[in-house]
């Protein structure tokens, strides 16, 4: 591995489309996912990595079997890297639409909050300080009524439960839903084994009835909780067994598989739903949310 070729020239300037590229590979994983993520082909994606390792006289990735992980010196260009994604994108809305101003609510499922809930809001605020947002928390099965009865301009919702996926919906983060127990669990050892799930309608909840028909592993529904939090927090104290993302994992905390006689789930999707008469306020929040997932999106 080169650790360094040649230092870059004075002159040379880092490329916004080409840090969006390198971003989406960090955060997908492969060279593949990241160019669907930004709508180019992966030889693209894969010249423009080229193209800015020999410009920075350094090799920014580990290329495995397992897929692409940063060195040291792609670490370091990461947080530069998302930082001028970030004022690129404030840059181009304040001037866009600097004017906006109004009110603007979203729903958001439980899953969507924290840090990535805090740089929605604040990269938003930046940009249309005069506009203020509402924003809601709940399931989607209440999510999607209220948004088609108008009492949401934008929703982030998790499709396949009660409500599917529509053709126009924005799909942001897709990642494997599986199921997670406490290391040396000995609510798994149970039999039937208590499950800890969603209440009638979620989408996680359907995946993991379904596949557990005919399943190796006899279970019960022990603990039900509309909330990310309550189903987590009875696999930590080892009542429960749940389907979750993977990324839910925590340390002390198992992930469990057909060698414990648990079925594949599928994934876990978060897509975004605009209302149809969306204002001008609600379609630059959507486009926000949006870029904050890496998606790159023309309302």
């Amino acid at each position: 591995m080169n650790q360094m070729l040649t230092p870059p020239a004075p002159s040379a300037s880092l490329d916004v489309d080409v840090l969006r590229s390198f971003i989406a590979i960090v955060d997908s994983g492969t060279i593949a996912a990241a160019a669907d993520r930004v709508g180019r082909t992966a030889g693209a994606v894969s010249m423009q990595v080229k193209k800015l390792e020999d410009m920075l006289g350094r090799d920014l990735f580990e290329r495995t079997r397992q897929g692409m992980s940063l060195t040291p010196q792609g670490e370091r260009l990461l947080e530069y890297a998302r930082r001028m994604i970030d004022l690129n994108r404030e840059a181009m809305q304040a001037f866009s639409q600097p004017d906006l101003e109004g009110t603007v609510t979203v729903g958001i499922v439980d899953s969507f909050k924290g840090e990535r809930l805090a740089q929605v809001l604040g990269n938003f605020a930046c940009c249309y300080p005069k506009v203020t947002v509402n924003v809601a928390m709940s399931n989607t099965v209440n999510l999607v009524p209220d948004l088609d009865a108008g009492r949401f301009d934008v929703i982030l919702m998790t499709p396949g439960g009660t409500h599917a996926q529509r053709k126009d919906d924005i799909v942001l983060h897709d990642e494997p839903l599986v199921w997670i127990a406490r290391e040396a669990s000995r609510a798994m050892r149970q039999r039937p084994v208590p499950i800890s799930v969603a209440e009638e309608g979620c989408a996680w909840r359907k995946l993991a009835t379904e596949s557990l028909a005919g399943a190796e592993v006899e279970t019960r529904i022990a603990y039900v909780s509309d909330h990310d939090s309550g189903q987590l927090a009875a696999v930590q104290a080892d009542l429960a067994v749940a389907p979750m993302p993977r990324s839910y994992l925590q340390p002390g905390m198992v992930e469990l598989g057909a060698k414990e006689g648990y079925p594949r789930l599928g994934n876990a999707r978060l897509v975004m739903r605009l209302a149809e008469d969306a204002s001008a306020t609600a379609r630059a929040l959507a486009e926000t949310i949006a870029d904050t997932y890496g998606k790159q999106l023309s309302l």
